[in-house]
């Protein structure tokens, strides 16, 4: 490293001091629970927390592998410290939705988004299209030829994998009657995670390495514009705005990468110790403890870890237990669409069989009504010949007019005995033939009453053959779906070993951690002073500008001027592979 590193390595402790805490809310910002938003209230160190209502913004960039911008996302946490019934928020995002309760909003007339908080606090999220205030640009290196990440894939040999900051965003202010532009001071943090089969012979220029066995973990930190700002010459102290990683590749792919961005580093800074050159070792004092603090979490981060590891035995029986269950519901419903199917075709068949049946009925129902006609006519041409005059006998008149001539004939034998015995052959003969017509009218009234019933049960058959075929539709999707879920947890449970694996390198991987911070802390805090050649004076005037641009910079997508809030950035690239 240069000669300046030890300078350059108390620069990182300040960014390291801010951009834990913000890591820490960004995760919790991500996840459920009470416990995530107790965490969230209490690692969140701002001047904003004693707001009636302040907004902490975290602004997602999801870019290529070579940094260009694909797509920012915001989110945003309305913090209502005080209660309020409504809160007034005014944002630039598009496509705006509640992420954590049902909370609605409506528009007033100057474009101002007023929420019905009810007292609560409101997550929401969004999307812009609006220039980043830092630009991310990744440049990689074959051998020592440029070369683009797609190109890169798959080759071997000395790579070198470079990020640069170029900070946009800045102020114009008065230093010492010059106006000159100050930039809000960015941390950039980025991490990246190298695969030793792939990586060796790691270098990092502005960063630290930390290897787990069989990953190299690169942490590189940078403030781009802080040079400027603090108008320090590079030949006596280069603050970093970039940083470059160096190594042997073999066969080469690279993970996705994270930055995060954050003004918080400045925004801590105590105005009053500023104000006095005096104090500077008072200011220092306070990042010195502010150090001891992340020492404390880092350590708490390990026992962490090392508590979990210890549960994950628990977890590995459960995910057993829950794969097993899942084989169950995978043959249970196996056999349900199976059995579904069988009822299906069984359906189909009575169907076709009854609608077969049905079709015959016009032709049955034909045939008889003919017989009965004809039978009716025989029955005319026999009252005619016996020289009864009565109306023409019908289906539906046939018995009444039999039953009035038998009752007329019976009736004709008080007239002589001779006379009584030709009413009664007669009264016989009638009484005979509306038996015979009786009798087919029973079997005409049945033959009806059976086509009818065909009929109804073809409808039926159809209904019920619809209905099997939904359910064997509704089988089949139930079974494809079990399926699914039976090899997606086969898939977990396979995969359980390698989380265990993993949780025991994040546990090794914390110590790490805790001891490098430790040796950061011994080695870094006082040591930016040296910078400034005894122009103490000078150098504070620069940091209260810096600072105070600072404390101006409080979003990106917007917010309403009585709301106090901060700002952090986390870009997140595509893996090249």
């Amino acid at each position: 490293m240069k000669k300046s590193s030890t300078k350059i390595i108390a620069l990182c402790l300040c960014a390291l001091l801010a951009v834990s805490g913000i890591a820490m809310t960004a995760f919790a910002q991500n996840s459920d629970g009470d416990e995530t938003e107790k965490q969230e209230k209490t690692e969140t160190v701002s001047a904003a927390d004693d707001a009636d209502v302040s907004k902490d913004e975290t602004v997602y960039v999801l870019a290529g592998a070579n940094g260009s911008v694909q797509k920012i996302i915001v989110s945003d946490w309305i913090k209502n410290s005080s209660g309020k019934a409504a809160v007034n928020d005014k944002s630039e995002l598009t496509d705006v939705e509640n992420v954590k309760g049902d909370e609605t909003y409506t528009m007033s007339g100057d474009d101002m988004r007023v929420w019905d908080a009810r007292g609560n606090d409101i997550y929401y999220q969004g999307s812009i299209e609006k220039e980043l205030p830092v630009d991310l640009s990744i440049s990689y290196k074959l051998d020592g030829k440029p070369i683009s990440a797609d190109d890169l894939v798959g080759k071997s040999g000395r790579v070198t994998i470079r990020f640069d900051y170029q900070n946009r965003q800045y102020e114009t202010v008065d230093i010492d009657g010059k106006q000159e532009k100050i930039y809000v001071p960015f941390a950039m943090l980025t991490g990246v995670l190298l695969d030793d089969d792939v990586f060796t012979n790691v270098d990092v220029a502005n960063g630290k390495l930390i290897n787990d066995g069989s990953r190299t973990a690169v942490i590189g930190i940078a403030f781009p514009g802080l040079q400027e700002n603090l108008a320090i010459s590079r030949d006596k102290l280069e603050i970093p705005d970039y940083v470059e990683i160096s190594a042997d590749a073999n066969n080469f792919r690279l993970d996705t990468t994270v930055t995060l961005a954050t003004n918080e580093v400045f925004n801590e800074l105590d105005a009053d110790g500023l104000d006095s050159v005096s104090e500077l070792g008072a200011s220092m004092d306070e990042l010195t403890d502010g150090m001891n603090q992340l020492l404390d979490g880092s350590s708490q981060l390990y026992d962490g870890l090392a508590a979990l590891l210890e549960k994950s035995d628990e977890l590995a029986d459960g995910i057993g237990q829950l794969a097993a269950g899942a084989e169950s519901l995978k043959n249970g419903t196996g056999s349900l669409d199976a059995g579904a199917a069988e009822l299906q075709a069984g359906a189909a068949q009575l169907s076709e069989g009854l609608n077969a049946l049905a079709s015959n009925n016009d032709t049955l129902n034909g045939g008889a009504r003919q017989v009965f006609d004809t039978l009716l006519s025989a029955a005319n041409t026999q009252l005619a010949a016996a020289g009864l005059d009565v109306p023409a006998l019908t289906v539906e008149n046939y018995a009444q007019v039999l039953n009035g001539v038998i009752a007329s004939l019976n009736g004709n034998a008080a007239y002589g005995q001779a006379q009584s015995a030709d009413a009664a052959a007669g009264a016989r003969s009638l009484i005979a033939l509306k038996a015979s017509l009786d009798s087919y009218n029973v079997f005409f009234s049945g033959l009806q009453s059976y086509t009818a019933g065909v009929a109804d049960a073809a409808a039926g058959a159809g209904n019920l053959k619809a209905g099997t075929d939904d359910l064997k539709a509704g089988t089949s999707e139930l079974a494809a779906g079990a399926s699914e879920l039976c090899e997606g947890i086969l898939t977990l449970k396979n995969g359980t070993p390698a989380l265990v694996d993993g949780i025991t390198r994040l546990r090794d991987g914390a110590m790490q951690l805790s001891e490098g911070l430790k040796e950061f802390n011994e080695t870094g805090i006082g040591k930016l002073a040296d910078a400034a050649d005894g122009d103490l004076s000078g150098l504070m005037t620069r940091f209260r500008a810096t600072r105070d641009v600072s404390l101006r910079y409080k979003n990106f997508a917007g917010a309403s001027e009585d709301m106090d809030g901060q700002v952090k950035f986390i870009y997140r690239t595509d893996a090249a592979e």
